[in-house]
């Protein structure tokens, strides 16, 4: 058996690395120069990514990938809060199970080992399957790979799914974020709030205006000496505070694609005025190269998230389940779809099954799972609509203190 992998994301290496560590022969393509070259910021893996990152990866990996991660007890708890700081609810999370980690971090290790089975700077344009059902992927440079299976594995916007639904199979949700990283230098950290030392927050203020907060420090990692990594050394990144707050796309007072890094920071304490002054001080203190500005895309959760017949071409991840990272289940959806993949796949290189039913079981356990994930992550893009108007603040301020006095009183009836 042979498969090709379009696009070297996490769910996509994750499932060459699976493959490859059974014997399978993987090729994998992606349009980025190198694996360094992608946006994005920390990822949250709960423990079902954790696990099959530990099922699919060599053990000298996984353990590389551990010392690169920040490990659960940076994440005992996440707060709700308002504009000044103050905390509204504070919900414990259970520790030990995560694992944080910067996207560029893990992709580079879930490069390592793969070899000639990479292919970046490779733009897949299209494919075609034979009568025998084989599949030939095309690229920009007039190139082909043939194999036996084609995933897509390129994110948002698929060229693979897109083919195969007929259109695209996500949509604009309504909501656009910047975000950006503040180096946690000495004076940084002096400014950082309280809460955020034990895990994330989401600071709502008016204006619809709703900033996630979190901060992400190796120095906590679950591997007591990242230097013991030997065989895969760690990549470890310097710590920081991640900023990223969101409202609708027509709340922009500028639009921001107009902007460089500086203008976006700038255009970020604009959105922060009136909010706590040692915060907006953090936000004054960004690194300009790190601030990028995104636009939110989710699939429909409630329809066929592969609307296609089985057959020798399927897709995994955002490419099929696009979700905004507002839930924090994208990485862990792909990886989990990589290792359903992976299981299934093996079963007909087995000869357990053939490879078209192996991709129709596999789509039809991904659909058992996925739409739940975009469903969680659009929760909070729902409440940023609701908090857009002028009155709709203040009475969402109060909703969310009632339920923080609520829970505050069911944690103490639990207690005695």
């Amino acid at each position: 058996m042979r498969v090709i992998v379009i696009g070297a994301g996490i769910g996509g290496l994750t499932l060459a690395q699976g493959l490859r560590r059974e014997g399978v022969d993987v090729s994998v393509h992606d349009r980025d120069a190198r694996p360094s070259t992608t946006g994005g910021y920390r990822l949250h893996l709960g423990a079902l990514a954790r696990d099959a990152l530990a099922r699919r990866l060599p053990a000298a990996l996984w353990q590389a990938v551990l010392a690169s991660s920040a490990g659960g007890a940076s994440f005992r708890r996440f707060t709700f809060g308002d504009h000044r700081m103050r905390v509204l609810i504070s919900e414990r999370q259970d520790d030990g199970e995560r694992v944080m980690i910067g996207r560029i971090p893990l992709r580079e290790l879930l490069c390592h080992d793969l070899g000639d089975a990479l292919h970046f700077g490779s733009e897949f344009t299209g494919h075609r399957v034979g009568r025998d059902g084989s599949v030939t992927a095309e690229f920009a440079d007039g190139s082909t790979d043939e194999g036996h299976v084609l995933v897509g594995a390129d994110g948002v916007g698929s060229r693979v799914v897109t083919r195969l639904a007929g259109a695209r199979t996500d949509h604009p949700t309504g909501i656009e974020s910047l975000a950006g990283r503040v180096p946690l230098d000495r004076t940084a950290r002096a400014l950082v709030p309280a809460q955020l030392w034990s895990g994330p927050a989401l600071a709502i203020g008016p204006g619809g205006v709703g900033a996630f907060l979190t901060l992400h420090d190796p120095v906590t990692s679950m591997i007591v000496d990242p230097a013991t990594c030997t065989t895969v050394p760690a990549r470890t990144e310097d710590p920081y505070l991640l900023w990223a707050p969101g409202l609708p796309a027509d709340g922009f007072p500028v639009r921001p694609e107009d902007l460089d890094g500086s203008g976006l920071v700038g255009l970020g304490l604009d959105l922060f005025r009136g909010w706590d002054p040692a915060f907006r001080e953090l936000v004054a203190r960004t690194d300009p190269s790190t601030v990028a500005h995104f636009r939110f895309r989710a699939a429909n959760p409630d329809a066929d998230p592969t609307p296609w017949p089985a057959g020798t071409v399927t897709a995994l991840g955002d490419a099929v389940h696009a979700m905004p990272p507002t839930g924090g289940r994208g990485a862990s959806t792909a990886i989990r779809d990589a290792d359903v993949l992976t299981r299934h796949l093996l079963a007909a290189r087995d000869g357990v099954t053939t490879t078209p039913l192996a991709l129709h079981a596999f789509e039809e356990e991904m659909g058992g799972y996925a739409p739940d994930a975009v469903r969680e992550s659009l929760r909070p893009l729902a409440w940023q609509r609701r908090l857009s108007g002028r009155l709709a603040y203040p009475l969402g301020r109060a909703a969310l203190a009632a339920a923080g006095t609520r829970s505050r009183h069911r944690d103490r009836t639990l207690q005695s």
